[in-house]
């Protein structure tokens, strides 16, 4: 009876390896996953799904190491890409009453990028803000009063020679556009100056193809962007 016994506890013994081997297998299977899926997805999905397998390891690099609850608590990347999808949501929950606003949003590596179509917002060749969009302005800039993340706003062009004697180059064209929904936005709401910075960057950093009018079209606007309280690259 003792040596069944024995011999049974044996046969046991020599198959609990399956149990490490199989749980062995499944991690590589999900990791496998996890890098194929990271291969096909842009900057801010991959650093959403980085940080969530750092904080479900229990690393929080801007907490300085492996321990949660020590250092000074902080944001971190994926709470402050949550924190830009809220107010992206809430910009267009203000502009549900204008449905052709010229607004395009978006979240990349510089923050929630409010983008405004200088199709919608400037005559040709001027850098004076249309009346009829002054109503979505205010939408958007009501909005970005309630919260205090650094702000700049941008202006582009297309790449066609301005022909306004108003201007001496797109540069200017475009520095002007920016510096005119700046003054504005400080003329019209309380939010702190220092918050703002501008820039100008004529037919440069083109979002579309200049040899199409649809390309051109993309290319002529101005960007309002909420920057993030941590890096997103």
């Amino acid at each position: 009876m003792i040596e069944e016994h024995e011999g049974g506890g044996g046969h046991e013994s020599s198959e609990r390896w399956l149990v490490s081997y199989a749980d062995f297998i499944t991690l590589l299977f999900a990791l496998f996953v996890l890098l194929y899926a990271l291969s096909n997805s842009n900057h801010v999905d991959q650093t959403r799904a980085m940080d969530s397998v750092q904080r479900a390891v229990g690393v929080h690099p801007e907490r300085g190491g492996m321990r949660p609850d020590l250092g000074d608590s902080g944001h971190s990347t994926i709470d402050e890409i949550e924190r830009l999808e809220a107010v992206q949501e809430q910009v267009t929950l203000a502009l549900q009453g204008y449905p052709n606003s010229g607004i395009t949003m978006k979240i990349d590596d510089r923050g929630l990028v409010i983008s405004l179509s200088a199709a919608k917002f400037f005559a040709s060749g001027e850098a004076e803000i249309a009346v009829s969009q002054i109503p979505v302005l205010d939408a958007v800039i009501k909005t970005i009063t309630q919260i205090d993340n650094p702000l700049e706003i941008d202006g582009f062009t297309d790449s066609v020679p301005i022909q306004s004697g108003a201007f001496h180059d797109n540069w200017e064209l475009s520095a002007a556009r920016a510096a005119a929904v700046l003054r504005y936005a400080l003329a019209h709401s309380s939010i702190n100056p220092e918050r703002f910075a501008i820039a100008g960057y004529g037919q440069y950093r083109a979002v579309g193809d200049n040899s199409t009018e649809q390309g051109r079209a993309l290319n002529r606007r101005v960007e309002i962007v909420v920057k993030p309280a941590v890096p997103l690259s």
